[in-house]
């Protein structure tokens, strides 16, 4: 029992660490860096981090001594099972967003607690502020299309995932802690994400939740672009069609579900 705890125990560390690794996916983690953040002694760290090492699932960014996602994460992503892969059936949605916003459209997957971008379509619009990019990992009370996430989930699981995302928050900085706080509070009174200049001034973003059958949030959509162009019509518009794209999508999940069994028999 106790080594199977242990076990467990090295996993769960092992998978923290992989999960801190990607939320700086350009720039990479030191180890000093990564032990402070995961709360992990140096010792541990630096154990782990050879064996993922030696396997290719991290690697040293070229030139440096930082930590980055290696090539064994991106094989992993290529052998996905296609029920799994939300990009294909969002794309056409997220285009149709972007032309009608002129901005940024977003399609972000919950993974426990943070919200992982999965695609982006830019519009006519190429705002450079916007740095959110496929693979960029935020907690979900940071982003719009997080924050929509958060409010469909269960309260226990609801209240857990917003401490975890506020301590994060705490420790970029107090500002951050705040724009955090006011970002709920402003996305609960409405019952959507909405992100209204809170992290970049000048930047609207927006957001809904997409769901598994059972009501679960699975996902997001949003997009971005500058405050001025969304006036209260504006606003209203892109909820409307965001809401829209999200039922289409919903809809194709349950098709795709519907049709795996069938579909697996003949391979």
């Amino acid at each position: 029992m106790r080594a199977a705890r242990t076990g467990t125990q090295l996993l769960d560390k092992t998978f923290s660490i992989l999960r801190r690794i990607s939320t700086r996916h350009h720039v990479g983690w030191s180890l000093s860096e990564l032990s402070q953040a995961c709360g992990y002694h140096h010792t541990t760290v630096h154990r782990i981090l050879r064996f993922l090492d030696r396997e290719g699932m991290v690697a040293r960014r070229p030139g440096t001594r930082l930590y980055v996602l290696g090539p064994l994460a991106q094989e992993f992503g290529l052998a996905v099972h296609p029920a799994h892969d939300l990009r294909a059936p969002a794309l056409e949605g997220l285009a149709r967003l972007a032309r009608r916003t002129g901005g940024g459209a977003f399609l972000n997957l919950r993974s426990g607690h943070d919200s992982v971008c999965a695609a982006r379509i830019d519009g006519r619009l190429r705002i450079r502020a916007l740095a959110i990019e496929p693979g960029t990992r935020r907690p979900l009370c940071l982003s719009a299309g997080g924050v929509a996430m958060l409010l469909r989930l269960p309260a226990k699981e609801r209240a857990a995932a917003l401490r975890y995302g506020l301590a994060e928050a705490r420790r970029i900085g107090p500002q951050r802690l705040e724009q955090a706080r006011g970002m709920v509070r402003r996305s609960t009174r409405e019952g959507i994400g909405i992100n209204a200049d809170g992290i970049i001034p000048g930047i609207t973003a927006i957001g809904v939740p997409v769901a598994a059958r059972d009501g679960t949030p699975i996902a997001a959509l949003s997009v971005a672009s500058y405050s001025e162009r969304f006036n209260e019509a504006a606003l209203r518009d892109a909820v409307a069609a965001l809401r829209r794209e999200a039922r289409l999508l919903e809809d194709a999940l349950e098709s795709s579900a519907r049709a795996s069994p069938s579909a697996l028999e003949h391979v």
